[in-house]
């Protein structure tokens, strides 16, 4: 079946945001409880506070009704308990949790019910805010709630939104991989759709920003393994301008492709394009954002389709090579190595990585997180980076670190003011000494770990004996290192 689809307007004014995750603290989407405040701004003040990870077990149930609850830290709904949020502010903050998700997992047999409810994250300070997102096995039921969550997950279980609101300044996806869903007079910012093994799907025109009277997932992926209903539900235009228009925001469509799945999708609108790349050698290029691309991976062709967002790619066990192309958001897993030509990556975020990344005239902006020991993200990363990369200055804000190594290899070219190389001038640093070779370069390597990766680190050059330069090295250091006698 072939689904044509041109989007038909709808007029909702979207929250310009200022910067990527320091502005993650907006409200609820508005309050429709009374006293209880406008959502998640300065003026919030909890009735109650709970630190550390909640957690429901066996047949619990917990209700939170007519409070305004700030939880720092996951939430974890197990067993067949329920949790149940009503008539009131829940706020979730990140307390000690690694990573910019905070999560409100609900297990297979579990129930979270929301009614008449805001849900939102806790607005940052200096540091960096979390962001909302729900993990559902099991049945959650959302009733007249103007929820602020970036990302709900659904792998199988129920949803139920009734006249309620799913939009957030960057986010507000719902991301459907299996289950029972139907949305009903509701908005949320953006839908990913998986299409799994053997599925066939054959777009056209796709565009954000569509309202929905009545609209079925089997009319666009008749193979689809999960149900979804839309009534009159709206999805939010992805119209975001200025600097930050690109990068690692939801609004739109999103589609997550099996490499297995038959797939043909021309001259469509898209925020993001999930491609899986596993125990393959393959090469990709001329990648971009904002003006048509295009791309053919075993069964999936993509012609023509604009990308506002970002290009990701799983890379599982692979060699992958990606020329010219930008705003690539990274996952690499296992022994892959990954090589950058001339290009970016916006997002990058390494799972259970043990393998290598190689630049050529690469760039790294936006967001990081570089992980180990978190269940269902990676429980280790130990990988190298070589070659020519340079880092955005706002990584050092936004780059999440914990309980992983990173061995980075620099290279050094050393000249003296005419532009010819020095050879045979030492480099010190690390207590190691290293020799330039004919062409005034060198190699070495420095490990880093969350405790020292934004630790300087003096880079001595000497000239026959005498100390010609010093240079303060990090892991953020661009290479390669330029050094001019």
């Amino acid at each position: 079946m072939k689904c044509n689809l041109r989007g038909m307007g709808v007029a909702i004014f979207m929250v310009l945001f200022v910067v990527f995750l320091t502005a993650c603290g907006g409200g609820g989407g508005g309050s429709s409880n009374g006293d209880n405040g406008d959502g998640g701004d300065d003026s919030f003040v909890p009735d109650v506070t709970h630190s550390g990870d909640l957690v429901i077990s066996g047949i619990q149930t917990m209700v939170i009704e007519d409070t305004k609850y700030f939880q720092q830290g996951n939430v974890y709904i197990n067993d067949e308990a329920k949790l149940i949020i009503k008539n009131s502010q829940f706020m979730l903050g990140r307390g000690d949790v690694p990573t910019i998700h905070t999560y409100i997992n609900v297990s297979e047999k579990a129930s979270l019910e929301i009614e008449n409810s805001t849900v939102f994250p806790e607005a940052p300070a200096d540091e960096m805010g979390a962001l909302v997102v729900i993990r559902n096995s099991g049945n959650v039921n959302m009733t007249d709630s103007p929820t602020s969550i970036h990302l709900f997950e659904i792998y199988s279980g129920t949803l139920t939104m009734t006249n309620s609101e799913m939009v957030f300044e960057i986010g507000g996806l719902l991301q459907v991989s299996g289950g029972d869903i139907k949305l009903t007079s509701s908005t949320i910012g953006a839908l990913g759709l998986n299409v799994p093994a053997g599925a066939n799907m054959d777009v056209s025109g796709l565009e954000s920003g569509v309202y929905f009277e009545s609209w079925d997932v089997h009319d666009m992926i008749p193979d689809a393994d999960y149900n979804l209903v839309l009534e009159k539900t709206h999805i939010l235009k992805d119209d975001f301008t200025g600097e930050l228009e690109h990068g690692p925001y939801e609004r739109g469509w999103l589609f997550f492709l099996d490499p297995d799945a038959h797939v043909r999708i021309f001259d469509s609108e898209l925020r993001k394009i999930f491609i899986d790349v596993i125990n393959e050698n393959v090469s990709f290029e001329n990648l971009r954002v904002g003006i048509p691309s295009s791309l053919t991976y075993r069964d999936i062709e993509l012609t023509d389709i604009t990308i506002k967002g970002q290009w990701p790619f799983t890379v599982t066990d692979s060699t992958i090579t990606i020329s010219n192309s930008d705003y690539l958001f990274l996952q690499p897993t296992g022994q892959s190595t990954v090589s950058l030509v001339n290009s970016h990556i916006c997002e990058f975020i390494p799972r259970d990585f043990f393998g290598t990344m190689i630049f050529e005239n690469g760039i790294w902006t936006n967001a990081g997180e570089i992980i180990g020991g978190e269940p269902g993200h990676s429980m280790a990363n130990d990988f190298k980076i070589k070659g020519g990369l340079k880092i955005g200055p706002e990584l050092r804000q936004h780059l999440q670190w914990k309980d992983a190594q990173v061995t980075r290899e620099y290279d050094v070219i050393v000249k003296d003011g005419n532009g010819n190389p020095i050879e045979g001038a030492l480099i010190k640093i690390g207590g190691e000494t290293f020799i330039c070779d004919s062409s005034g370069k060198v190699k070495f390597n420095l490990v880093f770990s969350e405790f020292n990766y934004i630790e300087q680190k003096s880079l001595e050059v000497f000239e026959e004996g005498n100390l010609i330069v010093v240079k303060e090295i990090d892991f953020f250091t661009e290479t390669p290192i330029l050094i001019t006698k």
